[in-house]
């Protein structure tokens, strides 16, 4: 494959590093055990969001993942979803400088609705537009102690809209923190980030932490023509924590964080006078801020009940400029409790949450209510009985929620593990779980797509709006199997596969048309899409997660996924055309390789190889598909630190593969970025 020059110049650099590191690495007075790596410390890894009770990662009848804070750093991301890139089964596709779309299994979209993101167990997954806005930072990445994936459902568990997945952001314990850290990065492209954290102990069972961070990126280079676009991003967050522990086993942990961004955009909205067959792109700025207060505290009682109580107040605001501003608050509340009695293990609790928007729409969006308060409440059980000790556990639970937005849901869950050996796992799993249609689902009206004039039809404009009839919850409802085993004490494989089956999918039809409307002293038809609850069909796939140790210092992480997407055929051409958009929108393969070598004491290297095939993604209405090809890319870090408390790192992303388009996004016109690549420089210093 050629390269171009500045390809080529930036892998010069790595081979120059990595020819260093080589020399020095069999130099004899480098030579240490210190930094060697251990697959069994891994496997044993503790993960709490499969059952919201710790459990080993090599013991869990599910298909789950640990990124830890040691991963973290070394993949050289400066984003949070550049980090799930190096999980089986959840597809990243990056928008622009500052926005992502990230899923579990399949049906990527700007706005994911049906993966659950949980920080510390605390959801921030958006109710007015049903899924994650991954473009402000809710947690430095210096601050996470590990990430839990979950793939496949969680409702019964985590409640509504955890369907195809759970990530679990697990920050770091203040103890963990105490004394000072700055971490700063600058790169190409403009890219900057800055980090900076102090804490420490009021006594002997109280310590403290706060933490600020900033970053900053240029606009990229539009797809079409090469010009700049109007993408760059500015985000800020401070993050506080105190914790205590208290007698009997009992601890307390207070938070507080707040955080601001801004990331432009172009959005191709207004027909041109000139040439109405193509449209003058908008300038738009987007701004977000949030607020967030909150608290747990965990005891056990005399009779051996292990209790927590978590609660939290947030705000945030979230403006695009002459187009959209939502402001809300969120106050959340979660209790849990647990019981260990002959062979059982019983979980219990119950969550509620209330959230109040108020929302302004201009130009080409339209609200219903300006004002909502949506109130979900939720009741949960779980049991794990063992039927034969260390052999047999079954799994059996479920949760009921109420939502005034959606009425009611349940979700059932049971689970079979089966350990014929002390390294050999196998697990069966059958879940159902909702995803709630969201506010802007059943109240905003906007436009979403143009198709211009021919000879006997003027241009139309494609707006979506509510249907004649009220959403209902999606549902999904499926099986899953997996086989995890430690082959070796070198060489450990972990498998999964499902099938899903989808109804009640949130889809459009042909509505009503309106004719003629003047935009931009232009006569034009606008073309409705009612949407309704239109869509069924099947998720099938497989995936796989190899963790090999070549040597004591050397690691090697394999990871793949299969998905595929059948959406069944409908009567409706725009309901047929919405299935046929998420079957050719969903990446089949999707694969990482990673390797992780400790070169002495003092040195790191680090390389990256994923991929993705390509998808077709079809624009409303429908009628025009921009072809997202596939990829293969890589990433390279050589680190080296100068004493125990100060790192220096050189990180290459995306050198290799010609620059591309990683996804185009479905649910506002926006302008497509290409992505290139990029070299950063890092420092941290501990004291």
């Amino acid at each position: 494959m050629f390269l171009n020059n500045k390809i080529q110049n930036i892998l010069g650099i790595f081979y120059a590093a990595a020819t260093i590191a080589l020399a020095l690495a069999w130099h004899p007075a480098l030579a240490a055990q210190d930094d060697d790596l251990s697959l069994e410390d891994l496997t044993k890894t503790e993960v709490s969001s499969v059952s919201r009770r710790n459990q080993s990662l090599s013991n869990v009848p599910a298909a789950a993942f640990v990124i830890t804070a040691e991963d973290i750093r070394r993949s050289g991301a400066q984003a949070l979803p550049d980090v799930l890139r190096m999980v089986p089964g959840i597809q990243v596709a990056q928008v622009d400088s500052g926005r992502y779309a990230v899923s579990a299994r399949g049906f990527n979209g700007r706005f994911t609705n049906k993966l659950q993101v949980l920080i510390d167990g605390r959801s921030v997954y958006h109710p007015f537009f049903s899924g994650t806005i991954w473009e402000y930072d809710p947690i430095p990445l210096e601050d996470i102690e590990r990430i839990e994936v979950i793939r496949g459902a969680g409702a019964a568990m985590w409640g509504v809209n955890a369907v195809n997945g759970v990530i679990n952001i697990i920050s770091r314990h203040s103890r963990t923190q105490k004394g000072g850290l700055v971490a700063a990065t600058l790169g190409s492209n403009g890219q900057r980030q800055l980090y900076a954290r102090a804490g420490g102990s009021i006594d002997a069972d109280t310590t403290w932490k706060l933490s600020a961070q900033g970053r900053h990126a240029e606009p990229s280079k539009q797809l079409a023509n090469d010009n700049y676009s109007e993408d760059d991003l500015n985000n800020g967050v401070v993050d506080f924590r105190l914790d205590r522990a208290l007698s009997g086993g009992s601890d307390f942990s207070i938070w507080a964080n707040a955080g601001k961004s801004s990331l432009g955009d172009l959005y191709p909205l207004t027909p041109n006078p000139l040439d109405p067959s193509t449209l003058i792109p908008v300038e738009i700025s987007q701004k977000i801020s949030t607020q967030t207060l909150g608290g747990r505290y965990r005891w056990l009682s005399g009779t051996g009940i292990e209790s927590s109580v978590q609660a939290s107040f947030g705000s945030s605001n979230i403006e695009l400029k002459d187009a959209l501003e939502v402001s809300n608050t969120q106050f959340d509340i979660d209790y849990q409790g647990r019981y260990t009695f002959a062979e059982h293990d019983l979980l219990w609790g119950a969550s509620h949450r209330t959230v109040s928007d108020e929302v302004w729409a201009r130009y080409v969006v339209e609200i219903g209510a300006a004002e909502f308060t949506q109130r979900t409440t939720g009741f949960f059980i779980h049991d794990n009985w063992t039927l034969i000790q260390d052999t047999l556990q079954f799994g059996l639970g479920a949760r009921w929620d109420q939502t005034n937005l959606g009425g009611n849901t349940f979700s059932p869950n049971a689970t079979l593990m089966w350990t014929p050996t002390r390294s050999d796992t196998i697990w069966a799993k059958y879940s159902k779980a909702p995803r709630m249609p969201a506010r802007a689902e059943f109240a905003v009206t906007m436009l979403t797509g143009y198709l211009p004039p021919t000879l006997s039809t003027p241009p139309v404009v494609f707006r979506a709006q509510p249907g004649s009839t009220p959403l209902r919850q999606e549902t999904m409802e499926g099986f899953e199997l997996g086989y995890r085993s430690q082959l070796t004490q070198q060489l450990g494989v972990d498998i999964s596969v499902y099938r899903y089956r989808y109804t009640d999918v949130v889809s459009s039809i042909q509505g009503t048309m309106l004719y003629p409307v003047v935009i931009s002293g232009i006569p034009l038809a606008i073309q409705n899409l009612d949407r309704c609850n239109c869509g069924n069909g099947w998720l099938s796939g497989a995936e796989l997660s190899v963790d090999w140790l070549l040597a004591p210092t050397w690691r090697m992480q394999l990871s793949y996924a299969f998905t595929h997407v059948d959406m069944d055929d409908s009567a409706n051409p725009i309901a047929q055309a919405h299935g046929q958009k998420e079957e050719d929108s969903t990446a089949r393969h999707y694969g990482s390789l990673r390797s992780q070598w400790n070169v002495s004491p003092s040195q790191q290297l680090d390389a990256w190889i994923r991929g993705s095939s390509g998808v077709d993604r079809t624009l409303s209405p429908y009628t025009t598909t921009i072809r997202v090809p596939g990829y293969v890319t890589l990433d390279l870090r050589y680190a080296y630190k100068l004493n125990k408390d100060i790192e220096l790192a050189l990180t290459g992303r995306n050198l290799v593969g010609p620059r591309r388009v990683e996804y185009v996004t479905d649910y506002v016109p926006a302008t497509p970025v290409i992505i290139e690549p990029s070299v950063l420089l890092s420092g941290r210093w501990k004291f």
